[in-house]
């Protein structure tokens, strides 16, 4: 091959790859310069094909997107999602303006951009359908949304948020995702928290200051983080008149979670947590707990006000102890994982007695111990990666009236209500690497039923159910 036929096929190959790739094309120089030495090209040529690349490049998509010079990767990425949703509810006490039966269209939309930037930081944000904390799902054509006659729907902010890590530290602040390892017993998984979370990995923490982290890593099949949280529920005007008028609520959550890989393929997690809030008054939650009502004991009379009033608080006497974990294995090669969930709030009596004021109100018994506790057990087989992957599930729960904040448990399971039990089952199946079909059913009844007289009848009817069932029929597509 002549010198003269060389150059030419340098030369297409550069312009050919500067056409398809402009970060290699901005790269290239100290390739022609190579070139150059060996005396392949001249300095004319050389040029040449440099005033080529760019004029190629100019003419292309390739390097359009600007990027801040501190970022060193972006990652972008979102999914949608297309369910049918049937409801069926049986109330204890009928009421008109209840309809028991309902079936829908549902979308939702969530799009996400995660960056890291030099020095340790990092961030994210997520926009997503409905303002609502514990969904986002849209309703299809919904009028109490606005959303009939083919109406735009809103897009909201579900995620912004930016930290920094080490090796074994994580500081994150801002609306964020759950940091915590637990299930829906106790916190809907769509629920993205405001505030501050802190992330220490103290084997590796503690590895390092002995000065042995590699041979300590390496070797322990152990793993131990301690995760704690710390998030404004509800910002109220310091100057207002009233204790509780004036005080935020705060909701702080505190977890340790272990690890342990018992043999290659048997790995158990246990996560002891306890969460409590401060005592002030809370607006625009998801479920309002409290409700309007009178009770009179030894003459006297206390009024109970609903959630955001002027002197009560609905996120009072929870002080909740929770215990999550599970063991995962394979079986026949298939990976395979029983669950569990645990939460026990140490101010359960005070809470149904007073937030929920069910002492001496009609027929209404008042506090059982029942109502402090909430668990779950369940078994989940496979999982859905890639094309032609499959998973089933299911679980069983009790809630009790007084174990958990009904802000913050899966809205899905009936309606986010507590005094409930029951199963949640569900099928999945991966149509390609990136949509998956599901299939799933929740079938709940009440946990005690008299109830009547009290919350069930009053107020915001947070344990106002005899049974429920949900059908859901999932069609979602990640991009």
């Amino acid at each position: 091959m002549t010198q003269k036929t060389f150059t030419t096929w340098a030369l297409a190959a550069l312009c050919s790859l500067g056409c398809g790739a402009a970060a290699f094309a901005q790269d290239s120089s100290a390739l022609i310069d190579a070139l150059v030495a060996k005396k392949v090209l001249t300095a004319q040529e050389a040029e040449n094909v440099r005033a080529d690349l760019v004029k190629e490049n100019a003419q292309t998509n390739a390097g359009k997107l600007q990027l801040s010079n501190s970022i060193t990767s972006l990652k972008l990425y979102g999914d949608i999602r297309l369910r049918y949703q049937y409801d069926d509810k049986q109330l204890q006490v009928e009421d008109p303006a209840i309809v028991n039966q309902r079936s829908r269209e549902r979308i939702r939309l969530r799009l996400n951009g995660d960056f890291t930037l030099s020095g340790g930081f990092f961030g994210g944000v997520q926009l997503q359908t409905t303002q609502a904390s514990d969904s986002g799902n849209q309703t299809l054509g919904d009028p109490a949304t606005g959303a009939s006659g083919f109406s735009n729907y809103n897009v909201y902010i579900s995620r912004a948020y930016f930290g920094w890590a080490n090796d074994w530290l994580t500081l994150v602040g801002g609306k964020q995702a759950n940091p915590f390892y637990t299930t829906d017993l106790v916190w809907d998984s769509d629920i993205n928290p405001d505030g501050a979370v802190e992330k220490i990995d103290l084997v590796k923490a503690f590895s390092s200051l002995g000065g042995r982290e590699s041979e300590l890593q390496s070797s322990s099949p152990f793993g131990l983080s301690l995760v704690a949280g710390q998030f404004v529920a509800c910002d109220n005007n310091e100057y207002a008149a009233g204790s509780d008028a004036k005080t935020d609520v705060w909701l702080f959550n505190t977890q340790l979670i272990g690890t342990a890989q018992v043999t290659p393929n048997v790995k158990v997690t246990v996560a002891p947590g306890y969460m409590t809030y401060t005592a002030g008054n809370t607006a625009d939650f998801n479920n309002e707990t409290a409700f309007v009502t009178t009770k009179t004991s030894n003459g006297v009379t206390t009024t109970y006000l609903k959630s955001g009033a002027s002197g009560y608080s609905s996120q009072r006497d929870l002080s909740v102890v929770t215990l999550p974990g599970d063991v995962s294995f394979k079986v026949c090669g298939i990976k395979t994982k029983f669950l569990w969930d645990f939460a026990y709030n140490t101010q359960g009596s005070k809470r149904v007695n007073d937030v929920y004021g069910l002492t001496g109100l009609g027929t209404v018994s008042g506090h059982k111990s029942q109502d402090d506790i909430a668990w779950l057990a369940g078994v989940q087989l496979g999982e859905n990666k890639k094309a032609g992957d499959w998973s089933v599930l299911a679980n069983f729960r009790q809630t009790g009236l007084g174990a958990v904040d009904p802000n913050l448990n899966d809205s899905d399971f009936a309606f986010g209500q507590l005094n409930m039990q029951g199963v949640k089952t569900g099928v999945a199946y991966n149509l390609t690497d990136f949509c998956i079909a599901s299939l799933t059913y929740f079938n709940a009844w009440n946990l005690r039923s008299d109830l009547v007289g009290g919350q069930a009848t009053g107020g915001e009817k947070i344990a106002s159910l005899n049974s429920t069932q949900t059908v859901q029929v999932d069609l979602s597509l990640k991009f």
